[in-house]
């Protein structure tokens, strides 16, 4: 009997490796790396470029990204040398040292805009707490003081620093005084006296190594030319002059001019009254800073989450909410879940539906979840994520949690001591698809995503290009277990494939039928007498990005429809496998097996040698 055929006519549903193959949806892949599932196909992910120089052992701590006044983005990432931690920034293509003698453990950054500028704040449990104004990265201030502040791990959030993670107090969370931004916070100088405008310090830094300055106006008394601060670096003169200003060491150069002048600026300590000032009254007030009490279970709280107004603690058994008032005097501080937990710094990010999490509460059962308001009270709810896809198989002890474009990205390991792999979890089709790579750290800017190597000194922009470091990105999908509906045995002539691919690409195509060995069937090529080459496409050379699909950047592909004829013995079911071989572009959309014909429901072949067994189980082919 023969029946027609069997297509996919779409692909929608990601690796599906929970359940038996057989049980899973058509265009489903039981197994599947370096593919992923977009727009109704499977496509060959793209590769990773190196960020300036590859660099030697070591580890790539944190990425993060700060901004200048103007927007321009300035890249930042702390790395491990193997016995030291360092914290560098992106000047041109080459890494350049910021802050040195740190140690080999993560730190958090964090982004703050204020009257005095843009800054980038850097902490830690062990290295301290550091200010870097973004106009001038290769500068740093050290305003760790142990009678203002804390170590720890922390983020800004409404002109307040909220920090966790103390060495001396690992189950406190702690919040520093609002930044007013206001006379009390920033002190005016006022005809500072200048020797030379050529070149000179002022003088607020002598007064205090925390302090940074902003505002800065000189005057040359010779000419009257006035040089004002355009607050990236610059300073621009009345008349034609130039000048530049190092917020963090107050040097100041401008070209063209000499002699005597005046300085007039703004100053400001940001451990006075500011988002590293932590002290309170003794009878507390609104603004300043504080401390609550997050100690059931006795265990450290790992990472803070801010979403829908509060703060989300979330240690290794349990989770907090802390919600500021408006008066910033009667908080609430509750613990709402006792049987969730996360192992680590990056487990956890908001999303616009709720805070995603790996959630290892149970060790032997990780599982991706979602805690989300309850849409009909006011308590919140945890849910599965991706209920199709066995995260057990992989491990999450040093895992990262990234949201990206649609994706949540999670980076963790499969047979490695390092992250080897990143689990794309799409959170609007709800697939999951495996990329060959693994971070110890990511950030994002311009839509682009960078990760940081975990045992290497390099950073890569992500899924750019379709080469991996110059060599064919590693990949294979396999499909789901194909048995036409029918359990009875039966044959297929052929296979037909219609996508899309660049001349250079190759796909291997092999077969496997009721869990025997892949047999290699044939290969589409990009340069095949089947590939339409009047029909094209233009392919933006980056996956997700500020270059759409079909940007400036572009690689155009072509149509193609094949056909693979096969002679296969019969068969229960079939499973594909491809794998692309070559650097270049290559998508499926459809795949169907053609002329398929049903035979007698018995056992394959190979399941039909034992049959009469003895009672004890030891003999076969007993005389019936």
């Amino acid at each position: 009997m023969a029946v027609q055929k069997s297509t996919i006519k779409a692909f929608v549903s990601g690796t599906h490796n929970l359940i038996d193959d057989e049980l899973i949806p058509q265009d489903a892949a039981s197994t599947s790396i370096g593919w992923l599932t977009r727009d109704g196909k499977i496509e060959l992910m793209y590769g990773r470029q190196a960020q300036g120089a590859e660099g030697s052992a070591g580890a790539v701590l944190t990425e993060h990204t700060g901004y200048k006044v103007g927007g321009q983005a300035v890249r930042f990432r702390k790395v491990s040398t193997g016995s030291a931690g360092k914290v560098q920034y992106l000047n041109g293509s080459t890494w350049t040292d910021v802050i040195t003698g740190l140690d080999t453990n993560p730190v958090t950054f964090s982004n703050y805009a204020s009257l005095a500028g843009n800054f980038v704040y850097v902490t830690s449990p062990t290295d301290g707490l550091f200010k870097i104004v973004t106009a001038n990265p290769a500068s740093y201030s050290d305003v760790y003081l142990s009678t203002k502040n804390f170590k720890g791990y922390s983020f800004i959030d409404k002109g307040r620093m909220i920090l966790w993670g103390r060495t001396q107090d690992p189950s406190g969370l702690y919040g520093s005084w609002i930044d007013a931004q206001d006379s009390g916070v920033y002190t005016t100088v006022t005809a500072e006296a200048i020797t030379n405008v050529a070149s000179g310090t002022l003088a607020f830094k002598a007064g205090g190594a925390r302090r940074t300055c902003f505002g800065v106006v000189i005057t040359d008394t010779s000419s009257g030319e006035v040089f004002r601060d355009n607050y990236d670096g610059t300073l621009t003169g009345s008349i034609s002059g130039t000048g530049t200003i190092n917020y963090t060491t107050g040097a100041f150069t401008i070209t063209g001019q000499s002699g005597a002048g005046t300085a007039d600026y703004q100053w400001e300590d940001s451990s006075a009254e500011g988002v590293t000032d932590f002290s309170k009254s003794g009878t507390r007030v609104a603004g300043e800073g504080f401390v609550v009490r997050q100690d059931i279970g006795g265990d450290a709280i790992q990472v803070v989450v801010p979403h829908d107004g509060s703060y989300f603690s979330f240690k290794k058994t349990s989770v907090y909410q802390f919600t500021l008032d408006a008066e910033d005097l009667n908080p609430t501080n509750e613990l709402i879940r006792s049987d969730i937990g996360v192992d680590s710094l990056f487990s956890a990010v908001p999303t616009s539906t709720g805070i995603v999490f790996m959630n290892t509460g149970n060790p032997t059962r990780p599982m991706m979840n979602i805690l989300q308001r309850n849409p009909v009270g006011d308590n919140f709810l945890t849910t599965a994520l991706f209920a199709q896809f066995k995260f057990a198989d992989y491990v999450f002890d040093d895992v990262v949690l990234v949201p990206w474009d649609k994706y949540v990205i999670v980076s963790c390991r499969e047979d490695s001591l390092k992250n080897n792999r990143l689990l794309m979890c799409d959170m609007t089709t709800k697939a999951v698809d495996i990329a060959p790579y693994g971070g110890s750290a990511f950030t994002k800017n311009g839509g682009y995503l960078y990760m940081g190597d975990p045992i290497a000194q390099t950073s890569y922009e992500m899924f750019t290009g379709f080469d991996d470091m110059r060599l064919p990105v590693v990949n294979s999908w396999t499909s789901a277990g194909e048995r036409y509906g029918e359990d009875m045995l039966k044959k297929v002539k052929k296979l037909r494939f219609r996508g899309q691919i660049s001349p250079d690409q190759q796909l291997k195509v092999l077969i496997s039928i009721d869990n025997n060995d892949y047999q290699h069937i044939g290969t589409i090529l990009g340069s095949g007498d089947y590939v339409d080459y009047t029909s094209t496409s233009a392919i933006g050379t980056s996956f997700i990005g500020a270059e759409v699909l079909g940007g400036n950047d572009e690689l155009t592909v072509f149509d193609f429809y094949m056909e693979i004829k096969i002679r296969l013995p019969k068969f229960r079911k079939r499973r594909l496998q491809l794998e692309a071989t070559g650097i270049g572009y290559v998508a499926i959309q459809e795949i169907q097996d053609f002329d398929i014909w049903v035979f007698e429901d018995r056992l394959p072949k190979q399941y039909r040698i034992k049959q009469n067994v003895s009672l004890d189980g030891l003999t076969t082919d007993v005389d019936s």
